[in-house]
């Protein structure tokens, strides 16, 4: 039975709610309706009329969801965006769909972007520029982009937020927490999945995007990681330019991949290209640990002996411990190590319920056996890590976002340098990186380092395990201390025990009842009846507590054999 819907929302809440179970139902998904409790925000009338939608019906559930984001907004596109990242939470047909989520919105009216861009830079715009294109070249959920220059004569690029959009974001975050957190409270599949904190996680992310000053620290960042790469381009940020809502960078010339795709590259070395990019990628994930997590044809610019990466909104980091990992399972996957794989998956992750260990590494057997004795060119490093990330969904392992999105970049990188170079090989190509990321952890200043970092921690230990020793005993003595044991299971079999003794006293009851009774009925008419001195009636009270006894001892008798009890 789903979870009543609670009442008490505010106004704006319900509107908005309202809008989003019409959204729902007209795209064929009303039975998301129905289990989240969301039909009485629906008149009858209109819930039968967005029912008959005949051509949802028609589609695969993976492209309703995706037509329903689409339509519901900024917040939810981005969301479906965020979610097609992580293969570890939804299965791969959803996954797959979500990836085609288009974040094409009409751009607003120009006067509204310089506007915005006087108000948060705190000067007109000529001032600012020597010249600004008025015609966006780019326009997304979030924000647009114009093409200007400055009084020096640099070329620059200017991303102005859309107006509302941050207000429309958090509204719609807060609606979607706090309905997360009543539906998890009352269902064990959210609660098994921790909806909640998957919300906030991604809430973060959004947020994180919408922070201009982030896009910019994230592009100084890769531009620091990659500096010794002078084939790679990151644009320079004007940070003396740039707030939360408006940033200023360097307009770097190329030509977009994704129209160097479409032309079929004729006059360009498509092979060499495809090196470039796996190089610059690789160098991002396994030395810097740090990635620019939307390869999207249309943000690599090509340019004349080198490339250019844009639009830094959504990057991944890998910390040591991680990244680390990540070597490992690739190692173990080459190696076609079952049980190390699932060591290290279990080791990565986070799951919500205790794993059958038997059952994860025959998953992953059955996994490597499609790998079985294939040759190096034919394994697709992106598509083998997103395979382990379906094990993990399986197997309600939450993997870390990072790493889901890592996978994800991987695949767009291996469509991109295939479609390239139909020969490039990917998990070749990528080895020496490997190799070179092994080196370093058996370096002996990595050693030296993790070496001094235990110590570090051991002295820490033992300067303060006699103070802990210490409260400890105060507080046995005090009688402060208390121990908590858990057992799986105890709520059920407490209310099974529950059942047991009130079914004993049931039926002890009841026979006292007929043993009693019949003793009176034995000792004869005087003991057994019951006379009522005003109007003379005399009752037969052994004889009638005889029988309702009997009734409830056979109806006892009946029902646990009903139950199967005997």
């Amino acid at each position: 039975m789903p979870p009543r819907w609670p009442l008490q929302q505010p106004y704006q809440d319900l509107i908005r709610l309202r809008h989003i179970a019409e959204t729902l139902v007209r795209h064929g998904l009303g039975f998301i309706i129905e289990r989240l409790g969301l039909t009485l925000l629906l008149p009858l009338r209109r819930h039968k009329a967005l029912a008959t939608d005949q051509t949802a019906e028609r589609l695969s559930l993976a492209v309703r969801a995706r037509r329903a984001l689409e339509e519901l907004g900024p917040t939810y596109i981005k969301l479906g965006q965020l979610l097609s990242t992580r293969p570890d939470l939804l299965p791969a047909d959803v996954i797959a769909e979500l990836s085609k989520l288009l974040d094409d919105v009409p751009p607003f009216p120009t006067d509204v972007a310089i506007r915005r861009i006087e108000t948060e830079l705190g000067r007109p715009l000529d001032e600012l520029f020597a010249q600004f294109e008025p015609t966006p070249i780019a326009a997304a959920s979030i924000g647009q982009v114009h093409r200007a220059r400055l009084h020096s004569g640099e070329p620059v690029v200017v991303k102005v937020r859309r107006p509302g959009v941050e207000q429309t974001i958090e509204s719609d975050l807060a609606l979607l927490l706090r309905q997360a957190r009543f539906l998890e409270a009352h269902s064990s599949l959210l609660q098994e999945y921790r909806i909640v904190e998957i919300l906030e996680e991604f809430g973060q992310s959004l947020r994180d995007e919408l922070n201009y000053i982030r896009e910019g620290n994230n592009a100084d960042r890769l531009r620091r990681a990659l500096e010794h790469k002078k084939q790679v381009h990151i644009p320079v940020i004007h940070w003396d330019m740039t707030t939360q809502r408006v940033i200023v960078m360097e307009d770097i010339a190329g030509t977009k991949l994704s129209e160097l795709l479409g032309t079929g590259g004729q006059l360009a070395d498509l092979p060499a290209i495809a090196e470039m990019i796996a190089d610059a990628y690789l160098e991002q994930v396994f030395i810097a640990g740090f990635f620019h997590a939307d390869p999207h044809p249309a943000n690599i610019l090509i340019q004349d002996g080198g490339m250019g990466l844009v639009d830094f909104g959504l990057t991944g980091f890998l910390s040591t411990a991680v990244k680390e990992s990540f070597g490992d399972l690739f190692v173990a996957l080459m190696a076609q190590d079952v049980e190390r794989v699932g060591d290290l998956i279990l080791r990565m992750g986070a799951a919500s319920v205790s794993v059958n260990r038997q059952s994860l590494q025959r998953d992953i057997q059955r996994l490597l056996q499609r790998y079985y004795g294939l040759p190096l060119e034919h394994i697709m490093l992106g598509q083998s890590l997103e395979e382990v990330m379906q094990v993990a969904f399986r197997h309600h392992i939450r993997l870390p976002s990072d790493l889901a999105l890592l996978a994800r970049t991987l695949i767009i990188l291996e469509g991109i340098t295939r479609q390239l170079d139909p020969q490039f090989n990917f998990v070749q190509f990528a080895k020496p990186f490997m190799s070179r990321m092994i080196s370093e952890r058996l370096s002996l200043r990595h050693l030296g380092g993790e070496a001094t970092s235990l110590l570090r921690e051991y002295v820490e230990l033992a300067r303060e395990l006699p103070r802990y020793s210490m409260d400890l005993m105060q507080r046995l003595q005090q009688g402060e201390a208390t121990v908590r044991i858990e057992v799986n299971g105890l709520e059920q079999l407490m209310r099974k025990a529950d059942k047991v003794s009130n079914r004993l006293a049931f039926s002890v009851i009841t026979a006292a009842l007929i043993i009693g009774s019949a003793f009176l009925i034995q000792a004869g008419a005087e003991s057994s009846v019951w006379q009522l001195p005003i109007v003379g009636w005399a009752i037969p009270i052994a004889r009638f507590v005889f029988v309702i006894a009997g009734i409830l001892g056979a109806w006892l008798l009946f029902s646990i054999m009903r139950a199967r009890g005997l």
